[in-house]
């Protein structure tokens, strides 16, 4: 009987037990490089995926690959105004401006509001086998169902808008903010009340909400900010800190006035624009002008309106 009880307190696949555990299975210490080996048991010897430290017993989160979007980057009255602004940013004759380097300024070919982002796999097959502890989960939707739900959306779409969708782009403004510095500089819409914001909102929120009652959009639905990005700090190459940047600088320069560092928007004008569709973009992939390459799109406006 003392041999039995010295290897039952001596044990190492005993030892790792948690005693608040009903089931008596093993719980690992990851610090540990021993107990991989010691400890046998079925569930170990078959890794499961990664759970979520919400708790919600889904396998880790994949990189988003589509995104949807509202591009008005082919104007080139905007892009020139956006670029003139950059180059005043970068000018050798203007004082530096602390964290802004040519890597986080956005291509103005590539100005666009986003409606969302989601994961999609390529093709109906969606994984052939189970996710392992490092690999994610697969895309439960694919490419062709994206494109077919936004597709579906048209004809709701056009009620809403009932005619021509234009950007007023008359607030600049910033977001993620740390330390007195932003983290995104963006152009947006001033008046929320306006026929054009009002509009632009119910479009972008009701495609939204499609593809996230869907299943195809799952991060948490944060009350939304109608920006069109100029500036982005985790854009910057190579990646290194700051993930910020000053941008009062930036604001004085595009509204012509002084400002106090406690304000988060200027107002300034940078026109309105026809917005002709709404886009099912690929992450990482750009066209010969460098932007966006789109999937599908549904139109906003019939061709004998565009300007």
């Amino acid at each position: 009987m003392r041999a039995l009880r010295f290897l039952l307190t001596s044990s190492p696949s005993i030892m790792l037990q948690n005693p608040s555990t009903a089931s008596g299975h093993p719980v690992l210490d990851s610090t540990s490089d021993f107990k991989l080996n010691t400890v046998k048991s079925a569930s170990n010897r078959n890794p499961q995926p990664r759970r979520s430290r919400a708790g919600q017993g889904k396998p880790t989160n994949v990189r988003p690959t589509h995104f949807l979007s509202l591009p008005i980057g082919h104007h080139p009255e905007l892009r020139a105004r956006i670029k003139a602004l950059h180059e005043r940013v970068l000018s050798p004759d203007a004082t530096a401006i602390e964290g802004i380097d040519k890597s986080i300024l956005v291509d103005p070919r590539r100005l666009h509001f986003t409606l969302g982002v989601m994961a999609l796999s390529p093709s109906a097959a969606v994984g052939t086998s189970p996710p392992s502890i490092t690999t994610p989960a697969p895309p439960t939707h694919t490419l062709d169902e994206a494109i077919a739900l936004l597709r579906s959306l048209e004809p709701a779409v056009a009620e809403l808008t009932e005619g021509p969708l234009r950007v007023p782009l008359n607030k600049m403004g910033v977001l993620k903010m740390q330390k007195g510095q932003a983290g995104v500089l963006y152009l947006g819409p001033k008046d929320e009340k306006s026929e054009d914001t009002m509009k632009l909102r119910r479009v972008l929120e009701l495609v939204n909400r499609r593809f996230r009652e869907e299943g195809f959009i799952s991060d948490p639905e944060r009350p939304a900010v109608l920006h069109c990005t100029i500036v982005n700090a985790s854009h910057r190459k190579p990646r290194r800190m700051p993930r910020t940047f000053s941008y009062r600088e930036i604001f004085e320069m595009a509204s012509g006035n002084d400002t106090n560092s406690k304000e988060q928007y200027v107002d300034v004008d940078f026109g309105s624009w026809l917005a002709p569709e709404i886009q099912l973009c690929v992450m990482g992939i750009h066209g010969p002008e460098n932007e966006y390459v789109s999937c599908a799109s549904i139109p906003l406006v019939k061709p004998k309106n565009e300007i």
